[in-house]
């Protein structure tokens, strides 16, 4: 069952290893608005998924948010904890679309509440050996003076 909890009610779960990065979500909630949800245990009121989300909306001002209940014991609520770290750090990216995504994005200005910014659309596109003109960095230069010989480079990066 999902209702609207107050978020004093709620505790970051004690054994949550992750680290969130509650600028970037809270960043996010402003420009997004709120989406889904909050699992909670409800015997404890420790969150299962969502700690960071919690943070930012405190952070934010909240006074309550969505709250999905799970009824279970401390063991499954450590178990459900750790699988919804973890699945998301099994998920991978198919990089083309997402650097497709990202450079639309980007192009329109509208990054803002992303998470992503132009260094992390350059870092990607090179990732993926997509890197348009635009992102390209210059591509080194080699010169000879015709009275000399002497060799210099230009171009490339800096």
């Amino acid at each position: 069952m999902i209702e609207d909890v107050n978020v004093g009610d709620l505790t970051r779960h004690p054994f949550n290893p992750r680290e969130g990065d509650i600028g970037a979500i809270a960043e996010s909630i402003q420009m997004n608005g709120w989406f889904g949800t909050v699992v909670a245990q409800r015997s404890t009121g420790h969150v299962l998924a969502g700690n960071h989300r919690l943070e930012a909306a405190r952070l934010l001002g909240f006074k309550s948010v969505p709250v999905y209940w799970v009824d279970c014991d401390d063991s499954t609520a450590k178990r459900i904890l750790l699988a919804d770290n973890r699945t998301s750090d099994l998920a991978t990216y198919d990089i083309e679309t997402l650097g497709d995504l990202l450079k639309d994005m980007a192009l329109t200005g509208n990054l803002d509440g992303t998470g992503y910014d132009g260094d992390d659309i350059d870092a990607l596109l090179r990732s993926a050996n997509r890197v348009p003109p635009d992102f390209a960095e210059p591509t080194p230069f080699t010169h000879r003076c015709p009275e000399c010989g002497h060799r210099w480079q230009t171009g490339g990066p800096t």
